[in-house]
């Protein structure tokens, strides 16, 4: 016959801690093996993503190494090793490494005498949505330079008008391109104020300010700013010891 507990308190804690065990025995068998699955999951997913992270960073070091051997490679008057160098990020999907490298190639292009291909690598930068602001203008007005002379002045005005119309690091040259093309087509006085708005943009630098000031002078437009001169008292200085 089972002897009872002389001590009630050790008897109830001893039923608890069977009472778990059998519940935790029961949780395994139930649970236990879809758990481990689920923690080895996530644990391969964390390694998983510390792999990406790692594998991003080792490309983009080799991006930038890449572009920088290619800007090298133009220093040096090589133009086609630089195009070649930059090919795979032109078809990459960094979308800023790919803007540059296509930049690479519309330099190389036009440095080799080849509009065509320089302009159509500048237009697949400009036209893309997914890359940079900044580098869709810069690349907007390449392809609007070495198009100038072969564009109308209207088509000219048309696609730099949203540059010229809003401030920024692409305005003074979009606007002197503007006003070049309205030159170009006879309208001296909206050329003559734009070259008065570049004058007066902030940013801009002295150089291409001072020559916006002489052309606006030339088509009769007034760029030229004076520092305001103080304007003597009106009042009397009243001498001492009167």
């Amino acid at each position: 016959m089972a002897l009872s507990p002389q001590n009630p308190d050790t008897f109830m804690r001893e039923v608890d801690d069977a009472v778990r065990a059998d519940t935790a025995q029961r949780f395994m068998r139930n649970f236990g093996r879809p758990l481990v699955m689920l923690i080895v999951v996530g644990l391969l997913g964390f390694a998983g993503w510390l792999y990406w992270q790692n594998q991003q960073a080792e490309a983009a070091g080799t991006n930038g190494r890449t572009f920088s051997g290619a800007i090298e490679a133009m220093a040096a008057e090589r133009p086609k090793a630089a195009s070649d160098q930059v090919a795979a990020l032109a078809r990459g999907d960094d979308a800023t490494y790919r803007a540059l490298a296509l930049m690479v190639q519309g330099n190389s292009a036009a440095a080799r005498g080849d509009a065509a291909t320089a302009v159509a690598r500048y237009g697949a930068v400009a036209n893309d949505t997914n890359i940079e602001p900044s580098l869709r203008h810069v690349a907007l007005l390449r392809q609007v330079l070495i198009q100038f002379d072969t564009l109308s002045s209207e088509a000219v005005i048309a696609r730099l008008r949203g540059l010229v119309a809003t401030p920024g690091p692409a305005f003074a040259s979009a606007a002197e391109l503007t006003a070049l093309a309205e030159m170009r087509r006879g309208n001296d006085r909206a050329a003559g104020l734009l070259f008065k708005r570049i004058s007066e943009a902030p940013g801009v630098s002295e150089s291409l300010k001072s020559r916006a000031v002489q052309m606006a002078g030339t088509l009769g437009v007034d760029a030229v700013t004076t520092p305001a001169t103080s304007r003597p008292s009106s009042t009397p200085a009243t001498k001492t010891g009167e």
